[in-house]
């Protein structure tokens, strides 16, 4: 592991202003009127840039695409903080009802890349009356780390304690592939708002979001409260495919009676499914769903679903 620097400074979010609510939005708006829009929210470590890609091919299809930076990321001056899911949760409705309120007639659609798929789902469990028409989960961070790497999280959460604000690079150490694009990696390993070495109570919180968001989950799958899709890449890297399968072998569809979560399983795309070479096969599923009103349907039951999931050879290293 690389040290890049080092300090004792202690961070609280106290000492941050959390009733601030200025996010900056980018938007990718047709010129033709949309009746259908996209809030995005992206993973860890990036930025609202993060849907560039399958923002542009939306909106050939007439589809708006709308996100901005989480605290502690992309632009935002308190970059490299780190802000509980609880902060997020919050953030992300004032955005939604505040994104509606502007666009009363269009019908909205939640999407989460990554950690961003792991705060939908928590909001999206947590609140049964968002104004949105459905939920789009994109490679979700769905990992109960802590339960599964105990002794691997105790060790980091006591260093993030002792040294909050030293940065960490796995470079030469943990060689992962987030995507077979290699000209979108390349301009995101230049990019300064990309997040290259994240500090360790940045590292220790995002575990604790998905360990918080991994219990939400498995209420949400099991009995959604908005029409959801799952995308779920097999040579994923970034995060391991075990823990959304446990919580896929409980989902059964006689228990939901309101609304339907659809999961698709994607043989050749990795992490950064939506930025693969052959990402806007992904994102015209996506297209497709919303703009068919929820006709595009998995093409598998559930029972083969997972059978795939599981019976796929494994790529994350803690898989």
């Amino acid at each position: 592991m690389h040290l890049a620097s080092c300090s004792f400074s202690k961070f609280s979010e106290s000492n941050f202003d959390l009733t601030e609510k200025e996010f900056k939005h980018m938007n990718w708006k047709p010129k033709v009127s949309s009746s259908n829009l996209i809030v995005a929210i992206h993973g860890y470590n990036d930025y609202s840039n993060a849907f560039k890609i399958p923002a542009d091919f939306l909106l050939e299809h007439n589809i708006e695409t709308i996100a901005f930076d989480l605290r502690g990321f992309g632009k935002r001056k308190d970059k490299g903080n780190w802000f509980s899911l609880d902060v997020h949760l919050d953030d992300v409705k004032f955005n939604i009802e505040k994104i509606k309120k502007e666009n009363p007639r269009k019908k909205i659609y939640l999407l989460g890349e990554s950690m961003g798929g792991a705060i939908v789902t928590s909001l999206a469990n947590r609140n049964k009356n968002l104004p949105i028409e459905g939920v789009i989960l994109v490679a979700p961070a769905i990992w109960n780390f802590t339960e599964k790497n105990f002794f691997k999280k105790t060790a980091l959460k006591i260093f993030s304690m002792i040294f909050p604000n030293m940065k960490v690079s796995g470079k030469g150490i943990v060689e992962v592939q987030a995507s077979d694009n290699a000209e979108m990696l390349e301009k995101l390993s230049k990019d300064k708002y990309f997040i290259k070495e994240p500090k360790l109570k940045s590292l220790n919180g995002i575990i604790d979001l998905m360990d918080e968001s991994y219990i939400d989950a498995k209420e949400f799958f099991q009995n959604p409260s908005y029409d959801t899709i799952v995308l779920i890449p097999l040579l994923d890297e970034i995060v391991p495919r075990k823990p959304i399968i446990e919580i896929l072998e409980k989902h059964t569809k006689t228990n939901i009676k309101n609304f339907a979560l659809e999961t698709f399983v994607y043989d050749k795309s990795y992490h950064m499914i939506l930025r693969d070479v052959n990402g806007n096969t992904v994102t015209s599923d996506i297209k497709d769903w919303i703009i068919k009103k929820n006709s595009l349907r998995q093409k598998l039951p559930y029972k083969e679903i997972v059978k795939k999931l599981k019976n796929t050879k494994f790529y994350h290293k803690l898989d």
